[in-house]
C-alpha cells in the first residue's frame, strides 16, 4: 500500500469517527463546560500523529519521489474534499504542516504542479497562517 493509501485509509477512518461523534452528540456536549466536546476528541490527536509518522516515512531515502509528491498531494487536498463539521476541517488544515518537510524533496516540476493549484485552491483572503507557509515553500 502506498503512503497515499495509508493516508486516504487513516481519512476513511477519521471521517467514521467524527460522524460517530457527531451521531451520539447530546444537545449540550460541550456547552459551557458541559459533558464531552467533539472538537476535543481523541481521533483529533490520533490523525495528527498517524500523518506526522506517514511524513516521516515518506522522508527517508528509501521514499520514492513520485510517492511523496502523491502524498503532499494528497495532504493538501484533503481539507477540500471534506463534508463533515468544521472543527474537522480545520484539523485538516492543520495536518498540512506536516507536508512542510517534504515540499523541498519533491521534484521543481511536482512543486510547480502544486503550487499552481494551492494558489488557487487557497485564494489569499481564505488562507490560515500554515497555508502561507506551504505557499512560501511551493515557491522556493
Amino acid at each position: 500500500m502506498s503512503l497515499a493509501q495509508e493516508l486516504n485509509q487513516l481519512l476513511r477512518e477519521y471521517d467514521g469517527e467524527i460522524r460517530s461523534l457527531q451521531k451520539n452528540r447530546r444537545f449540550f456536549d460541550g456547552l459551557f463546560g458541559m459533558g464531552g466536546s467533539a472538537a476535543n476528541a481523541p481521533c483529533h490527536d490520533r490523525l495528527d500523529r498517524a500523518v506526522e509518522e506517514l511524513c516521516g516515512r515518506a522522508a527517508e531515502e528509501t521514499a520514492e519521489a513520485s510517492e511523496r509528491a502523491e502524498l503532499v498531494q494528497e495532504i493538501l487536498q484533503a481539507q477540500g474534499r471534506w463534508q463533515g463539521p468544521e472543527y474537522a476541517r480545520l484539523m485538516l488544515a492543520a495536518l498540512q504542516r506536516h507536508a512542510l518537510g517534504l515540499i523541498p524533496l519533491l521534484e521543481a516540476g511536482d512543486r510547480a504542479a502544486l503550487l499552481a493549484w494551492y494558489e488557487k485552491e487557497y485564494p489569499r483572503r481564505k488562507r490560515l497562517p500554515v497555508q502561507d507557509q506551504i505557499l512560501k515553500a511551493l515557491k522556493t
